[in-house]
């Protein structure tokens, strides 16, 4: 497999690779500078030291670290900058990385982790570029990058993605959304999670370009999508309730395409505005482990197929299993089970999970429950973590919340679990709302729409609520004493 970079400098030279605020760079032109970061790499880092962690906000030098550092063929270890200390000591001394390429402003930050070596994210003048050794190849099967997966159960685990399992994403993406050389991918979220990663993977198998921002901000992207800057955007479910509220008037350009909505499925309420204004949506649903989308809904069937998740894209196969592995019929849910080349098919040092998460015949146990329709459009129910058991009753949380998100002036909502020594778990839920919204409103209005045992028995109104670094929900943290930091006063 040769280096994508070089394959896409070759075929395209002059064409458009990749836009960092006013700047911007030809493929010809990211190949340069790619080759200079690479020097300068080569100059700090051992050959011998084969994994190297990243630490960085998005950036254009985060950008171009990525791209250099795969050139020398090194395995990344992509680290959350939302972390702290203690987390991040965990994960490099599971990665067993000692040394990290850090962001200037991160530098002072990571001083206190002892046991690794800090490299400045910059590049050196004055390198003699024709002393590197060049990796020209992407071995299929060689790691590619490394990321820690949330941990809401037990410790994070290392997923290690390879190069085949990226390409196998990329070209699946390219089969569902029809993506062009002449497309440009706006990525708001970050590098160092797999929806921002995924991105810089599309644009050079498929040679689309990039634009990249150091954060979402709804107005920059608004105005960037007003005036043709982009033909496709990754966003989450808050970005996208976000983008809805600052829509011009004029609307987006002609060029746009669709936006790829992950970390969740759109409320009704959203979807009709989407409708409303001619913005086509694809939800999907994918994970750390499957490099980004493996199941997704077009635009075209949002409206018929409400709450599902889509159908799998080319090479993924996915099953519904019981308790017992055994197949599930249509409609009747059960652990949803993935098969595919995107699906990775070890963790790091995770030999305990191996027969944990995956089946003797290669099936990747998600954790997430669902079924499929009759049709095979693959609906979301719960992951299994978070599933309610009340007096012997299953309760999906994902259904309350799309009942409580129908009531006007709610933005977001998250219900979990708590302990209840009568019924051993209930249904209690947060939300983020308008000023007018009061507790005994809401209830009022549930009770038309759930079984009795499915209400909130508590409803806490929020200010906002826990996010992971990509713009998920962090329900696990309502969980906890931190849920306090959130609760409206």
């Amino acid at each position: 497999m040769s280096s994508w970079l070089q394959k896409q400098v070759n075929e395209r030279p002059n064409h458009p690779a990749f836009y960092w605020q006013d700047e911007a760079w030809s493929f010809a032109d990211v190949g340069r500078e790619v080759k200079h970061w690479a020097a300068t790499f080569s100059s700090k880092i051992p050959y011998e030291e084969k994994r190297v962690a990243l630490f960085s906000r998005n950036s254009k030098e985060m950008y171009f670290s990525i791209l250099a550092l795969w050139e020398l063929g090194k395995e990344l270890v992509m680290l959350n900058t939302h972390l702290s200390l203690q987390e991040l000591h965990y994960q490099l001394t599971d990665a067993e990385v000692n040394l990290v390429v850090v962001s200037t402003e991160s530098v002072p930050f990571l001083s206190e982790l002892t046991q690794i070596t800090s490299i400045e994210m910059s590049k050196s003048n004055g390198v003699e570029e024709s002393l590197i050794e060049p990796h020209s190849l992407y071995q299929g099967e060689a790691t590619a990058s490394i990321m820690y997966t949330s941990g809401t159960t037990g410790k994070p685990k290392g997923v290690m993605q390879c190069f085949s399992n990226h390409l196998a994403s990329a070209l699946a993406t390219q089969e569902n959304m029809n993506i062009l050389p002449s497309d440009c991918w706006l990525c708001p979220v970050p590098l160092f999670h797999i929806s921002g990663l995924s991105i810089v993977v599309r644009q050079l198998v498929l040679g689309c370009s990039l634009r990249l921002y150091s954060k979402f901000d709804a107005t920059i992207v608004t105005e960037d999508l007003a005036e043709g800057r982009g033909t496709v955007i990754s966003v989450v479910a808050i970005m996208l309730q976000e983008l809805l509220e600052k829509y011009p008037k004029k609307g987006y350009s002609s060029s746009f395409k669709a936006m790829l909505l992950g970390g969740g499925p759109i409320s009704p309420k959203a979807l009709e505005q989407c409708e409303h204004y001619g913005i086509p949506v694809i939800q999907s649903y994918g994970m750390t482990e499957t490099c980004s989308q493996v199941v997704a809904l077009s635009f075209e069937d949002a409206a018929l197929k409400i709450g599902s998740a889509g159908k799998p894209l080319l090479g993924m196969h996915v099953k519904i299993v019981d308790a017992d592995q055994k197949q599930l019929q249509e409609n009747e849910v059960g652990e949803i089970l993935l098969k595919g080349k995107n699906v990775v098919s070890q963790y790091l040092n995770g030999e305990k999970w191996q027969k944990v998460k995956w089946t003797i015949d290669g099936w990747f146990k998600t954790g997430d429950m669902g079924y499929l329709d009759e049709e095979r459009y693959l609906y979301l129910v719960s992951r299994l973590s978070e599933l309610i058991i009340s007096g012997g009753e299953n309760i999906y949380p994902t259904e309350i919340e799309h009942v409580l998100q129908e009531f006007p002036g709610v933005k977001e909502v998250a219900v979990v679990g708590e302990t209840d020594e009568k019924w051993g778990a209930v249904p209690v839920a947060y939300i983020v709302g308008d000023p007018l919204i009061t507790v005994e409103k809401i209830n009022t209005f549930a009770k038309t729409y759930l079984a009795k045992y499915k209400l909130p028995k508590r409803i806490y109104l929020c200010h906002s609520l826990p996010k992971t670094a990509s713009g998920k929900l962090a329900k696990h943290r309502l969980t906890t004493i931190e849920r306090e930091a959130f609760l409206s006063k």
